[in-house]
């Protein structure tokens, strides 16, 4: 048990340093702006992607197609 807890506080620390570096490396950086322009965009389309997703399957739900009756 105390070998389960220490491999997820050595875990912890491995990802909060990566963090870390990572945000040094944008405050360092002459490019933070563009690298946070292009994230800013990836993240729209994920967003526009998951939104598009959802209101698909809500459609699907609400307006079922004429082909799943025909199945039966």
């Amino acid at each position: 048990m105390k070998n389960n807890i220490d491999s997820k506080l050595l875990l912890g620390l491995v990802i909060g340093a990566a963090v870390g570096a990572a945000i040094g490396y944008l405050a360092a950086t002459d490019k933070k702006e563009q690298i946070l322009d292009e994230l800013n965009s990836f993240v729209g389309k994920v967003k526009e992607g998951f939104n598009s997703a959802i209101n698909k399957y809500k459609s699907n739900i609400e307006n079922p197609t004429e082909e799943a009756g025909a199945s039966e």
